[in-house]
């Protein structure tokens, strides 16, 4: 079943050119802060501490290599106009943070987040259930719902807990 989904989660990421961002099963050995879904949506770690503590934190920053990677990896558009228009545009905070004792973080964009291990419904696509705590609602495993996003952020906050 496992491979079912992960298969179906690599067709559509193709589908909507997403290929070259990392999945959450890999997230991990990638260490990538990631701020959105499609392919170069990614921040320069400056520092890292407390990681797999209660008091994990990771301080970013958007960068022109980082805008560059986002024009060439998406938009397929190699001009400097691209990088600066990018730079100007993408508002993130300057860190991530996690309480991995109560599987807690929050997100550059001031998101809040809980892991609760296997989901308790077959209906959900995604291998675990991360809630998001400002609706209360499950993220459904799907892009739309910024799951692999959120997920993979968890995993680099605190490594080991969903593998």
């Amino acid at each position: 079943m496992l491979w079912l989904k992960s298969y179906t989660y690599l067709c559509f990421a193709g589908l909507l050119g997403l290929t070259s961002m990392a999945s959450p099963a890999t997230a991990e050995e990638d260490h990538s802060i990631y701020y959105g879904s499609r392919a170069g949506m990614h921040l320069t770690t400056v520092s890292k501490s407390g990681i797999g503590t209660a008091n994990a934190v990771i301080i970013v920053k958007h960068t022109p290599k980082d805008a560059k990677a986002f024009c060439v990896e998406y938009s397929q558009d190699y001009s400097m106009a691209c990088v600066k228009r990018t730079m100007a545009e993408v508002k993130v905070g300057d860190r991530v943070t996690a309480d991995c004792k109560k599987r807690t973080w929050s997100d550059v964009h001031g998101q809040s987040f809980k892991f609760e291990g296997k989901p308790r419904s077959s209906d959900v696509m995604a291998d675990y259930a991360v809630r998001e705590l400002a609706t209360g609602q499950i993220l459904d495993g799907s892009m739309a719902s910024g799951y692999p996003i959120a997920l993979s952020v968890f995993q680099v906050l605190c490594p080991g807990i969903a593998k």
